[in-house]
């Protein structure tokens, strides 16, 4: 399945990359929204330095979904990929975000709030397989009476959309077609903008609504000019807090080849989750301090810059020709190890110039309680395939394959 990154999916979608302080900002309210925590992260609230609203988790149709504090739009780049999805018969083409923690794939649908035009958005009206779920099916968890379940999204005290649960085919590819798809079909005002400028979600967590319950799914092609490696798998565990997420075990990192002085107990008490729309890795702080420490170590022939947000290890690269970064690798349960190379390990503020550049540590402590889990980002699993074995209960690495 083709993956695009955000401000190709669309013609109107001409934002491109987010800069440096929206990265900031959106894994702030990423985070604070997968744990429900109106809280500062990097000194940005919620809303561009607006008080965050009250937590009120979405609810209906008998599906878990992850509480938000903010809706999606208030972050730019929050859901930074998309894919382009056909749903119905015949297939009605759009662009749509993936996400590993929603719990259940949503879309904007016809009619609008109030009547008002809404021209990107499906119609079942031309959908010969569209069938709303009923109350009383088993999908249809929320006390209803009627031909239709309703289905809500709410951030805070607000409701963002409201909807039924709909079944309807949903087209990834001419081979691949899943009929009687389960999704959130929401009924949205024109000017709304939930997904970020997406028309919808498609979850990939491990909710049994999820498409990736539904089976095999490849985003992104392999390029050719990455061979890869042999796959390693690591043991997949759970969070009762978060049960539509992925966690790992992770119980060890090294430094340059030598394991930093941390028990695995520390990674143990609050678990890691494996997350696909957080840019950086968020550690337990007696964690994050070995790794720091031994990261200042090796890189003490280099020039110190200023910290960069939540960012507190960063050196100043203009001029040289060259930099040694030290090897980080992150050690899972059962002996899988992911060694990171320095685009993995390093956040570059200008990555098309290095030697010209401030480069940082790409991780940072975990403000606990507030943040009560270790959060792998997608920087540290750059160019790597990451393979998620719902059934088999383990998550696979396959470096330099992406």
């Amino acid at each position: 399945m083709p993956l695009v990154r955000r401000g190709g999916a669309r013609s109107d979608e001409n934002r491109g990359q987010p800069t440096a302080d929206e990265v900031f900002d959106r894994d702030a309210v990423r985070l604070r929204s997968l744990f429900a925590v109106p809280r500062q992260l990097g000194g940005v609230e919620a809303g561009g330095g607006a008080p965050a609203p009250a937590l009120a988790a979405a609810a209906g149709g008998g599906v878990t979904v992850t509480p938000m504090v903010a809706p999606i739009s208030v972050a730019p780049g929050a859901l930074e990929y998309r894919v382009l999805a056909g749903y119905g018969a015949p297939a009605q083409r759009f662009p749509v975000a993936f996400d590993t923690n929603f719990g259940v794939s949503v879309l904007r649908c016809k009619p609008c709030v109030g009547g008002a035009p809404c021209d990107v958005a499906f119609d079942p009206s031309r959908s010969s397989s569209f069938a709303a779920i009923p109350c009383g099916s088993p999908e249809c968890a929320v006390e209803c009476t009627g031909a239709s379940c309703p289905f809500t999204i709410q951030f805070g005290n607000v409701t963002v959309a409201n909807g039924t649960l709909v079944r309807d085919t949903l087209t990834l590819s001419p081979s691949a077609t899943f009929a009687g798809f389960t999704f959130g079909c929401i009924e949205v005002g024109a000017d709304a903008d939930t997904f970020d400028g997406a028309v919808g979600l498609i979850d990939l967590s491990r909710s049994s609504h999820s498409l990736a319950s539904r089976g095999f799914l490849s985003i992104g092609a392999s390029r050719p000019e990455y061979s890869g490696g042999d796959i390693k798998y690591a043991p997949m565990s759970s969070n009762p807090n978060h049960p539509n997420s992925y966690f790992v075990n992770l119980v060890g990192i090294s430094v340059g080849g030598e394991d930093l002085p941390v028990p695995p107990a520390v990674f143990a008490a609050h678990g890691t989750l494996l997350e696909a729309a957080t840019e950086f890795t968020f550690l337990a702080p007696a964690a994050y301090a070995a790794l720091r420490d031994a990261f200042r170590n090796d890189m003490a022939p280099y020039p110190v810059a200023p910290p960069f947000r939540v960012l507190d290890t960063c050196y100043n690269l203009t001029g040289l020709s060259s930099v040694a970064v030290p090897t980080v690798a992150l050690r899972f349960a059962g002996g899988t190890e992911l060694e990171l190379d320095v685009r993995q390990t390093m956040y570059f503020a200008d990555p098309s110039s290095v030697f010209s550049s401030v480069a940082c540590l790409a991780f940072a402590a975990a403000p606990l309680p507030a943040f009560p889990v270790s959060v792998i980002g997608t920087l540290a699993q750059r160019s790597t395939e990451v393979v998620y074995d719902v059934r088999g209960g383990r998550v696979g690495f396959i470096p330099g394959r992406c």
